[in-house]
């Protein structure tokens, strides 16, 4: 009986996938449908997914949701094209259904497995679909790299020097063979991620008198698995934005000769080993004149307009409403952006849209880094902030935890810096030499004083965990190949702590 129920978890864990993008690929068709409703063949996929999620249903044992399939077939049989008014009134009911199919999905696997997180599947992806030729290559490179092994072996037994050099070359080319397969196999494609946006564009613009669609470019693009969950509200809160800040009402539109249906997008592509992820929008643009007013009226340092809309608190809206005003959406996006490694910036032009791009590491799992000590612990910074190292002059600052900070004259340019081991309050005397790494982040320039150099690293990032939940500036941990543990600095937090540490001196 134990392994029965075994079965069945596994079964009803498989039909969670499937039924939620069974739904997911009703949603989209059916806006599809909205543009082409005489697409015959669209018709004709919508039946063979409504019909898929009542079979897999029934086979599951989720009656409630097997009956109310049924039902959305038959009025999905009623959608001939041959009436727009009444496909019209359909649509908007069956897209209505849709909710209905996530809500009883949800109570259904909840009532079944008595595990709500589960259910609802807003909780990070516990799943991956992998190809069957990956999973062979991996378990083919998993058996060459077990023979290597056992030749480096043998050859320690007879002190061959030379064919052990060359069998550790051969080693070490096997796993980072392998190890580039399994992160290709944490890669997922963007569209499902981008194609969910699509009702929420539709809706939220009728609500407020807009017309809008949505258009999404590079759907085949694959990105981290972990990028796509926290990737979910940054978007959100950048096309929230979009409606409310950006698009036009359609009579504006029409003044202004544009189409009165305005448009969202989205865009990925891969670059020079990064991903790019565009949101763009072709309504009035950033009203810069607007939001230096009101960045003046709440004490915010208005300088640079388009680093000011990231500001935690600020909002151009005078009055919250249930698309923006409350001053946390685009500090959200930045801090979720950055949580990620990434970066994000902005370009807006008077009256054609504005794009906000994304730039993310390929991905998560592996972290390009430039290993430092100080105080006896080594340290990676990411090589994507890391600018030049040089000897810090003695006429910088005192030695000792005591001279935490000071500033140094870089090719008459004016870096400030602090000592890493003073940052984290680390004890042991501080080395008659010390070295500068000069790192930036967002325009930012400062320096990190380490007692030695270590050199550009490859590292796999381990979780911290909750024992460095409260210590800013450290962003992760890799273990080293001494197998001790190396913590990864967070330049930005650092930047941060840097800045408010000078504001109350």
């Amino acid at each position: 009986m134990p392994e029965l129920d075994l079965n069945y978890d596994q079964l009803l864990a498989t039909f969670a996938d499937e039924a939620t993008e069974e739904i997911a690929a009703l949603e989209t068709g059916l806006l599809a449908l909205e543009a082409s409703p005489h697409d015959a063949e669209l018709r004709g996929d919508l039946l063979r997914y409504a019909h898929t999620l009542k079979g897999n249903a029934s086979c599951v044992g989720l009656n409630t949701l097997t009956s109310f399939a049924h039902a959305y077939e038959e009025m999905l049989e009623r959608m001939d094209g041959n009436d727009p008014e009444v496909d019209r009134a359909l649509a908007s009911l069956l897209l209505s259904g849709v909710d209905t199919f996530r809500r009883l999905l949800t109570g259904g696997l909840a009532s079944t497995t008595g595990d709500q997180q589960q259910a609802t599947g807003n909780s990070p992806r516990r799943s991956l679909r992998v190809s069957a030729d990956r999973l062979n290559r991996m378990l083919d490179l998993a058996g060459e790299i077990s023979i290597a092994r056992g030749r480096v072996q043998q050859l320690l037994a007879t002190d061959d020097i030379e064919d052990l050099v060359e069998t550790e070359r051969e080693l070490d080319f096997l796993h980072g063979e392998l190890q580039e397969m399994i992160m290709r196999a944490r890669m997922v494609p963007v569209g499902p991620l981008f194609r969910q946006y699509a009702r929420t564009v539709r809706d939220l613009a009728a609500t407020h008198g807009k017309n809008a669609r949505l258009v999404t470019t590079g759907d085949d693009v694959e990105i981290d698995t972990t990028a796509v969950e926290m990737l979910r509200d940054p978007l959100m809160h950048m096309i929230r934005n979009a409606i409310d800040h950006g698009l036009e009402l359609p009579a504006q539109r029409i003044a202004a000769d544009k189409a009165p249906t305005g448009t969202i997008s989205l865009e990925a592509r891969h670059e020079a080993g990064s991903v790019i992820i565009k949101v763009s929008d072709d309504g009035a643009g950033l009203d810069r004149e607007a939001i230096a007013a009101r960045a003046a009226r709440l004490g915010i340092d208005a300088t640079d307009p388009d680093r000011v809309i990231f500001e935690s608190g600020f909002s151009t809206t005078e009055e919250a409403n249930d698309l923006s005003g409350r001053g946390v959406g685009m500090d959200v996006v930045r801090r979720g952006i950055e949580s990620l490694r990434g970066t994000i910036k902005i370009e807006s032009r008077p009256g054609l849209g504005t794009t906000f791009t994304i730039r993310l590491p390929l991905t998560l799992a592996v972290i390009d880094g430039f290993a430092v000590s100080a105080a006896g612990e080594t340290w990676l910074v990411p090589m994507a902030n890391v600018l030049e190292c040089v000897e810090l002059p003695r006429s910088s600052g005192g030695t000792g935890t005591e001279a935490r900070s000071g500033v140094l004259l870089l090719r008459d340019e004016i870096v400030p810096y602090v000592r890493l081991r003073s940052l984290f309050k680390l004890d042991g005397e501080t080395p008659s030499r010390e070295n500068v790494l000069v790192v930036q982040h967002d325009g930012m320039k400062g320096g990190l004083v380490i007692d030695e150099l270590h050199g550009a690293s490859q590292a796999v990032i381990k979780p911290l965990g909750e024992y460095f939940a409260e210590v800013p500036g450290i962003a992760g941990s890799s273990i080293l190949g001494s197998g001790r543990v190396a913590l990864i600095l967070d330049v930005r937090a650092i930047f941060d702590r840097m800045e408010n540490d000078n504001a109350t001196e």
